[in-house]
């Protein structure tokens, strides 16, 4: 070929070269640049007391969990529920057979080494743990207690091995219950239902979910280290990418560091940049601009009356109370944070997936009869030869930072009633004591979004706390038909039922609903926080310095 041929050639080819070499660039630095790798960093409000998920209760114990186990199922973050180890399920035309085809590729992960392949056994373990009552004391048996003969298993009536889950080979699980339970989905996405390796877990000898070495990772990170001594300031978890279930499922981090702080420093730490998130339970603007952040209505305050106290032991005054002011006069004054409330159950509570709230609305709770309130209040204080109360108050924790907008309801009762009542802000240690000692008037409490809508309902059948000397057996018998209900719509029906029977019964007056806000850093995408169980899922998070 002659060098003007060469030259022409050169002329043609070297443009397309040039574009080819510019495309792969630019293909390879998406590739380089898609927010993987990134250490992610947040604070734990408490060391976590047990990483053991079968006995694992507090928040810190269960965010640390739910990103070094995978269930059977997951909760997404818009709060549908999908195969997460299992890769498909199936329920019986009856409710009452679950049967899950595991995924074949997961594996258990530590940091001294171990390795296996998770199986269904994994899973029949786990749940033989919870009832077992020679070798555990789980505080999840009545949460699962509609799986088939788990009561005569964790009386010891029956040994564990009769309890309704089974394998069928390595990668099949069966769960039989005694009767149809609308939420048991939900419950196997809990953390609670995590698999637990027999091999491993007897290994331990007694240690295990105690220390980094007594612990294995079927999900996306395993834990490499785990350093906490109470009398010192730089407690930490580092947990690293499970390599082997990230080729199954990409985690995108490459590891997560978890400080061991007091709640106080969140906010300080994240704004100077020593985390990538964090969960304020307050409006706070200067913290919110220039941040990502969702808001979600996580908390229901309310008041509660003392049940033993001479006046607050009659229904009729208590209704009267509860019935005579109206949300709509202080609903558009409240700060941001919070909303007025008629029910009891906040929105970011939810019923497989789905906010109760929008199954169930609070508007037709509200007991607002002005005139009635009136003259129940006027009568009953004449029954009792009295003109009016003297010398009541409304007890307060001084963590609540919305004591001035009680002043909407005592306001009203004095333009209705002529009932002057006074607030008292008062520290926790003295909240709780007087509480305890049942020393109080009325009292404000706040009811937190880690709790079920069961959970909720079932602080009124036990007559404890703030609420001692009140049982309400009808709401006991709502109940019951929940956790038989065959389908969610007969589960909201009762739930809808237990709500009004509280209400009317004036023992607890919803007054406000208060939001919470996560928190993340702009450079920050894909961090899925759950304000139902508060714990955060960090496997597809991203990060674009």
């Amino acid at each position: 070929m002659g060098v003007i041929q060469l030259k022409n050639l050169l002329h043609r080819v070297l443009p397309l070269l040039m574009t080819l070499l510019f495309s792969v660039t630019l293909f390879t630095g998406c590739e380089e640049d898609d927010g993987s790798g990134h250490t992610f960093k947040m604070n734990l409000a408490s060391n976590p007391a047990n990483l053991d998920p079968q006995m694992a209760e507090d928040i810190s114990s269960r965010t640390v969990i739910a990103n070094m186990m995978d269930g059977l199922v997951k909760v997404t973050e818009t709060g549908a529920i999908e195969p997460d180890a299992a890769r498909s399920y199936n329920i019986s035309d009856d409710g009452k057979t679950y049967t899950f085809e595991l995924k074949k590729n997961i594996m258990w992960e530590g940091a001294e080494g171990f390795k296996a392949k998770m199986t269904a056994d994994d899973f029949v373990f786990a749940f033989q743990r919870i009832f077992d009552s020679k070798a555990l004391h789980s505080p999840y048996v009545e949460k699962f207690s509609c799986i088939k003969n788990a009561s005569q298993v964790s009386s010891g009536k029956m040994s564990p091995d009769k309890l309704g889950v089974s394998a069928e080979g390595d990668y099949t699980l069966i769960i039989e219950l005694e009767y149809p339970c609308y939420e048991f989905l939900s419950l196997l996405a809990t953390t609670a239902a995590m698999p637990c390796n027999r091999l491993f877990f007897e290994s331990t000898k007694g240690k295990y979910g105690l220390a980094a070495e007594a612990t294995i990772s079927n999900g996306a990170f395993y834990l490499k280290e785990w350093n906490y001594d109470p009398y010192w300031d730089n407690n930490y978890i580092i947990m690293r990418r499970n390599k082997s279930n990230s080729s199954v499922d990409y985690v995108y981090p490459y590891s997560l560091n978890f400080f061991i702080k007091d709640e106080e420093n969140d906010i300080s730490d994240f704004k100077n940049g020593s985390i990538d998130c964090v969960i304020a339970d307050s409006y706070d603007p200067a913290l919110l601009k220039g941040n990502n952040y969702n808001g979600y209505s996580t908390k229901s305050y309310g008041l509660v009356f003392n049940v033993n106290n001479a006046y607050f032991k009659d229904q009729k005054l208590r209704y009267a109370l509860a019935a005579s002011f109206n949300r709509e006069m202080y609903g558009d004054k409240l700060p941001e944070n919070y909303t007025a409330a008629y029910g009891i159950i906040p929105e970011a509570v939810t019923v497989l997936g789905k906010s109760y709230r929008t199954l169930s609305a609070d508007t037709g709770l509200s007991l607002y009869d002005r005139s009635k309130a009136a003259g129940v209040w006027i009568d009953t204080l004449s029954e009792m030869e009295l003109t009016t109360l003297e010398n009541i108050k409304i007890t307060v924790p001084e963590s609540f930072d919305g004591a001035d907008n009680l002043n909407y309801v005592t306001e009203q009762w004095q333009q209705n009633l002529g009932f002057f009542c006074g607030i008292e802000v008062v520290s926790q240690n003295e909240y709780d004591l007087k509480i305890s000692e049942n020393s109080f008037d009325i009292a404000l409490v706040e009811l937190t979004a880690d709790k079920s809508v069961y959970e909720y309902f079932n602080l009124f059948i036990q007559g404890k706390g703030e609420l001692e000397g009140y049982v309400d057996y009808a709401v006991k018998g709502s109940l019951y038909g929940v956790q038989r209900a065959e389908n969610l719509s007969k589960a909201v029906e009762l739930y809808t039922a237990a709500e009004s029977q509280i209400i009317n019964s004036a023992v607890y007056v919803p007054l406000f609903y208060g939001k919470e806000y996560f928190v993340y850093s702009p450079e920050s995408s894909d961090i899925v926080y759950q304000p139902f169980t508060r714990e955060i899922d960090f496997r597809y998070a991203k990060y674009f310095d």
